[in-house]
């Protein structure tokens, strides 16, 4: 952990934090009177906020990335008889 040296903040009340948090989203949190910490942080996409809140679907995507990097794959649908399902319920 690097150590930031004191900063005076602006008129606005902002300091600069250095090159180390260039264009980071961070988190600034109070954790006691006159006391705040920074946290690095990322933005996860709204659509994909629900997975990170369902440790079940969590669970079962880390397990299936798992699977993908042993090489432990599917062999897939068969395709032929897809095809030949869809010709048979075309009219």
């Amino acid at each position: 952990m690097t150590a930031i040296p004191s900063k005076m903040a602006d008129s606005k009340g902002r300091i600069t934090l250095g090159k180390e948090f260039a264009n980071q989203l961070v988190i600034v949190k109070e954790i006691a009177a006159g006391v705040i910490q920074l946290i690095k942080a990322e933005a996860v996409p709204q659509p994909e906020v629900w997975l990170h809140k369902n440790a079940e679907a969590i669970k079962m995507v880390m397990e299936g990335i798992s699977q993908a990097r042993r090489g432990d794959l599917s062999d897939g649908p068969d395709l032929d008889k897809m095809e030949a399902l869809a010709d048979d319920m075309t009219p």
